[in-house]
């Protein structure tokens, strides 16, 4: 369990020696740990053919930096992407 503010609960963590920190299914945890600089990447799958509208995990007029680490598709079409913040420490 996480104590007191996520961006410093989160920075402790990092700090330790617990490795990897992943954040599934929470669009306001990614959003608030990439506006405090806390990400170090960003996985995301692009299906082809998806439409439909939902919350943006970037925020709209604040452009995000992002520099490609690796694209790796599917024979179903899909591809999984991999980037990291320009602002990041890889």
């Amino acid at each position: 369990m996480l104590k007191g503010p996520l961006p410093e609960a989160v920075r402790t963590l990092k700090q330790g020696s617990g490795g990897n920190i992943y954040v599934h299914g929470s669009l306001s945890v990614a959003q608030d740990l990439l506006r405090h600089g806390l990400v170090d990447r960003v996985r995301l799958l692009l299906y082809p053919g998806a439409a439909g509208q939902g919350k943006p995990l970037f925020p709209p007029g604040e452009p995000v930096p992002l520099e490609l680490i690796s694209a790796t598709p599917f024979s179903n079409g899909v591809v999984a992407l991999e980037y990291a913040p320009m602002t990041a420490k890889a």
